[in-house]
C-alpha cells in the first residue's frame, strides 16, 4: 500500500521540490528578473516590428510568425523530474509510472501552451491582421502544441542518428505547415494535417515499448541546466555543470597571440576558458550574429542595438570569473592582478565584438559612422572599468573547487 501511495504522490513532490529551489533563487534576484524582462521585451518588440517592416513585400507576414512559432517549439522539454538514482529505484516499478509520466507530458503541454498564447497575446494586432482568432484558432493551437510534446516524447525510442534527423525535420516542417495554414485561414488543409500528424503518432506511440531512462534523465537535467543558466546571469549557481569543447584551433592562436609573461598567466587563463566553454563561447557568437544581421537590415538604428549587445555580453561573461578552480591561487600573483586580466580580457572580446558589428554597419559610410565608432569605443571603456569592476571578486571564496 505504501508503494501505491509513493507512485501516487511522487509526481506532486517532485514538482513541489523543483519549485521549492527555484524560488529560492528567484526570490534573491525577483525584482532582477522583472526588470531585465520589461527591458528585453520592449526592445524585442521595437526591433522586431522594425524587422517586419524591413523583410520584402513578396515575403507574408505569416512566413515569418510560422517561423517564430516553429523556433518556440522546438526549444520544447518534457518535464519529467526524474534524477540519475531513479534507474535503480524505479525502474523496476515502471509498469506503474504511466499516471506519472502523463501527469509530466500534461505539464510540457500546459508549459507550451502559455508561451504560444503569451507570444500572440505579445503580437496580437499581427495576428489580427493576419488569422481571426476564435474558439477554433485556440483549439488547433492547442493541438499544435499537443503534437509537438508527443513528437518530442517519440524521440526516446529513435535508434539512431539518421531517424532522430528525419524526425526533427518532419516535427519541423509539420509544425511550420500547420502554422501556416492556421494563419492563412485554410482551416481544411489545417485539419488535414493535423488529423495525418495524429494518426502518425498514435501509430508510433501504441507500441508497447519500455521507457528509455537514459532519454528522460538528460532531457530533465537539460530542462534544469537551462534554468540554472538563466539564474547564473544574476547570481552565481553553484556547482552548474557546463559542456565545452578543446577547439584546437582556436587555443593555439590564443597561444600565438598572448605573450608568455607572468602577467598575462590569468588573461591566457580566461581566454581558454572563454573559448572552450560551450556555454559563454556560443552566447557570444550568437549575440555577434544578431548584431551583424540588425546592423544590415536596420543601420540607421543599428547603432543603439551595438550598445546593447555589448552590454548583454559584457554581463554575461561576469560570471566567468567564478569558473576557476582554487588550485590558481597557487600562482605567485596579486589579487589585483587578477582581476585587472580579468578585465583586459573582457575589454578585449567586447572591443572584438564591437568592431566586428560596425563593420556590419560600414557600407553607408558618413560622419555618423565615425561617431558611433567613438561612442561605442567609450561606452566599452566605461562598461568594463565602471561597472564590470565593480561585480570582480577574486577572493578564494569566490573561486571554484
Amino acid at each position: 500500500m505504501g508503494v501505491l501511495m509513493d507512485k501516487k504522490t511522487l509526481w506532486g513532490l517532485r514538482v513541489q521540490e523543483f519549485y521549492r529551489k527555484m524560488f529560492r533563487y528567484y526570490s534573491i534576484i525577483g525584482a532582477n528578473v522583472v526588470y531585465f524582462f520589461l527591458i528585453i521585451s520592449s526592445i524585442f518588440i521595437y526591433y522586431f516590428n522594425l524587422f517586419l517592416q524591413w523583410i520584402p513585400s513578396q515575403i507574408s507576414v505569416e512566413v515569418i510568425l510560422s517561423l517564430f512559432i516553429t523556433f518556440i517549439l522546438k526549444q520544447t522539454k518534457v518535464r519529467t523530474f526524474v534524477k540519475r538514482a531513479d534507474i535503480i529505484f524505479l525502474l523496476p516499478l515502471e509498469w506503474g509510472l504511466k499516471p506519472y509520466f502523463i501527469k509530466s507530458l500534461i505539464y510540457s503541454f500546459v508549459i507550451d501552451v502559455i508561451k504560444l498564447v503569451s507570444f500572440i497575446t505579445v503580437f496580437l494586432s499581427l495576428f489580427l491582421h493576419t488569422t481571426n482568432i476564435n474558439l477554433l484558432f485556440l483549439f488547433f493551437i492547442v493541438g499544435i502544441a499537443a503534437y509537438n510534446i508527443l513528437m518530442k516524447w517519440t524521440e526516446q525510442w529513435l535508434k539512431n542518428h539518421v531517424q532522430f534527423v528525419l524526425h526533427r525535420l518532419n516535427r519541423f516542417f509539420s509544425i511550420y505547415l500547420m502554422c501556416y495554414f492556421l494563419f492563412n485561414n485554410d482551416w481544411i488543409f489545417e485539419l488535414v494535417l493535423m488529423s495525418i500528424n495524429f494518426v502518425y503518432l498514435i501509430y508510433f506511440i501504441g507500441k508497447k515499448r519500455n521507457l528509455n531512462w537514459q532519454w528522460l534523465i538528460v532531457e530533465e537535467e537539460s530542462a534544469l541546466l537551462s534554468n540554472f543558466k538563466f539564474i547564473n546571469i544574476f547570481m552565481d549557481v553553484p556547482n552548474l555543470k557546463r559542456s565545452f569543447r578543446k577547439r584546437r584551433l582556436l587555443t593555439m592562436i590564443l597561444k600565438r597571440c598572448i605573450p608568455y609573461s607572468q602577467s598575462s598567466t590569468f588573461v591566457y587563463l580566461y581566454s581558454h576558458l572563454f573559448v572552450r566553454y560551450n556555454d559563454y563561447f556560443y552566447l557570444y557568437l550568437r549575440l555577434t550574429v544578431i548584431g551583424i544581421f540588425v546592423n544590415y537590415a536596420m543601420p540607421a538604428s543599428g547603432w543603439i542595438f551595438n550598445l546593447l549587445i555589448l552590454f548583454m555580453t559584457g554581463f554575461q561573461v561576469i560570471p566567468l570569473q567564478n569558473e576557476m578552480k582554487q588550485s590558481v591561487l597557487l600562482y605567485p600573483i596579486s589579487k589585483s592582478q587578477i582581476k585587472d586580466s580579468f578585465l583586459k580580457f573582457v575589454l578585449v572580446i567586447l572591443y572584438a565584438q564591437f568592431f566586428i558589428l560596425y563593420f556590419a554597419m560600414f557600407r553607408h559610410t558618413s560622419t555618423a559612422n565615425l561617431l558611433n565608432l567613438v561612442i561605442g569605443s567609450l561606452f566599452v571603456y566605461v562598461f568594463v572599468y565602471f561597472f564590470v569592476s565593480k561585480r570582480v571578486n577574486v577572493s578564494g571564496s569566490a573561486l571554484k573547487e
